[in-house]
């Protein structure tokens, strides 16, 4: 994510107040463009078919399926983001950006294979029309492949394509659903999906494009990275347990009394799922400032302390340094706790305002208020697992995120119990911001052991057993 940050870094350098909407819209669109471009997009749609007074069924169905689309496609590539961002930037350091290019054709292969392994035994035996199944495979399909985009766009200098390319698709498909619904008055999930698959088909090809532009060499060793998987195995599991503490509380929930069965196919829980969808977009102020400060102040003094160390500084100049990056560390995860406890009070009287014209009643809206606060400690907790893995402790950031899956599924299952829906996240969000803090101070207690001490003395590069297959097969 550096180079993100340097270029950030120029923009607000400029100190011109275009320049910093310019640093921020890239900031936002570079972070969350995936995630909140695919919500607005399937909520937009939701409400166009509810406005038309389209029959709840056929509502249900383009919800569910977008649904499960936005879910699932996030949990199969997820135990790969912190892997490939690992991969990107080491190969980036050594200057074989040829491998880079390659791994992403790499994972694509394997993560669509296993989409679309897992999208046929899920329609096996569905009643759906063949027409849906294949549109909604093809969003699902092109949501994968984004995700997996996202993990690479970053090493691109130029944030005006990235911007582009998320504009053009998103408004391509905005367009095309309006005029569906408003003009030719064809109020179906089917056409819906077309429209969205063709606005993130339009996002996909001109990101690819821009990539293969920007890495240029393909060396087609394309499953090269799958060494990092092995020696790193925390880096993806801490994707995993992430994504699976993101969404586990859905899938326990779809399997208590809010329980929704959809064409004998989806099973959703509306009634829970709508205000947690929702309330997700109150996470994405402290992403985006993540980016904004941690990869432009954070990351500079990062680089001065290990920059002193490396270059054997005076003793007082590294521990000046030390001092300084604790500093300004300190200084930024207050500013981003502000800012998102500033979100959450904003947002609940957002909530409270246009919720209940969205078609929310009050026990949805208490739901809402639940989660808004839970992701406010979640948040927190998000960016100090970041934090863990900018100073290469997998194994604590591994011990959070592996925390966080558990309790959020183990915290659901009482609370569905009692009907405290919502509850257990902000519970789960607790306890695990806790032991991030936790976490942290310990590592940055100790930081002279862990960069003096914890290293080995001899730098021996291992031959990874799947590197020793993929030798073979080559």
């Amino acid at each position: 994510m550096a180079g993100i940050g340097f270029q950030l870094k120029e923009l607000f350098n400029e100190r011109s107040f275009f320049g910093n909407v310019r640093a921020y819209s890239y900031s936002v669109i570079v972070t969350v463009g995936p995630m909140f471009l695919s919500i607005l997009l399937i909520t937009l749609g939701k409400l166009l078919l509810e406005e038309v007074s389209t029959p709840y069924a056929e509502v249900y169905r383009y919800l569910a399926a977008a649904e499960y689309s936005f879910i699932f496609s996030q949990i199969i590539t997820g135990g790969f983001a912190f892997v490939i961002s690992r991969y990107v930037a080491d190969q980036t350091f050594l200057e074989k950006e040829e491998k880079v290019l390659s791994s992403m054709y790499g994972l694509i292969g394997i993560c669509v294979a296993i989409g679309g392994i897992s999208a046929f035994l899920f329609y096996a035996s569905s009643p759906l029309p063949f027409s849906f199944k294949l549109v909604t495979y093809i969003f699902f399909t092109e949501l994968i492949i984004i995700w997996i985009q996202s993990m690479y766009v970053s090493a691109l200098k130029d944030y005006k394509k990235i911007l582009k390319s998320f504009l053009v698709g998103t408004l391509t498909s905005a367009i095309l659903i309006w005029v569906t619904i408003g003009i030719f008055q064809v109020y179906s999930a089917t056409a819906l999906f077309i429209c969205l698959d063709i606005g993130f088909l339009i996002i996909l090809l001109m990101l690819i494009r821009y990539i293969k532009e920007y890495f240029g060499v393909n060396n087609h060793d394309y499953f090269h990275f799958l060494n990092y998987i092995e020696k790193y195995p925390l880096l993806f599991f801490c994707g995993l347990f992430y994504m699976f503490g993101l969404y586990g509380h859905n899938l326990v929930v779809w399997q208590g009394d809010l329980q929704l069965v959809i064409d004998e196919t989806f099973i959703i829980a509306p009634f829970y799922d709508v205000p947690v969808f929702y309330a997700y977009l109150t996470v994405l102020p402290a992403m985006i400032l993540f980016m904004v400060s941690v990869e432009t102040n954070f990351y500079t003094v990062y680089k001065k302390y290990y920059g002193r160390i490396l270059n054997a500084s005076p003793l007082r100049d590294i521990l000046n340094s030390k001092k300084e990056m604790f500093k300004t560390l300190s200084m930024e995860l207050t500013f981003i706790a502000e800012i998102q406890l500033l979100t959450v009070f904003l947002s609940i009287f957002l909530g409270i305002q246009f919720l209940p014209q969205a078609g929310l009643v009050t026990e949805q809206i208490h739901i809402f208020m639940i989660v808004v606060f839970g992701n406010l400690f979640f948040s927190l907790m998000y960016t100090i697992v970041l934090v863990l893995l900018y100073f290469d402790d997998r194994q604590g950031a591994f011990q959070t995120t592996l925390l966080y899956g558990l309790t959020t599924v183990i915290f659901t299952l009482i609370a569905v119990r009692f009907e405290q829906y919502g509850l257990s996240l902000f519970l789960a969000s607790f306890v695990c911001l806790l032991f991030s803090i936790k976490k942290i101070v310990h590592y940055l207690t100790n930081i002279d052991y862990y960069t003096f001490c914890a290293q080995p003395i001899v730098y021996r590069e291992k031959e990874t057993k799947i590197g020793k297959i993929l030798e073979k097969l080559s």
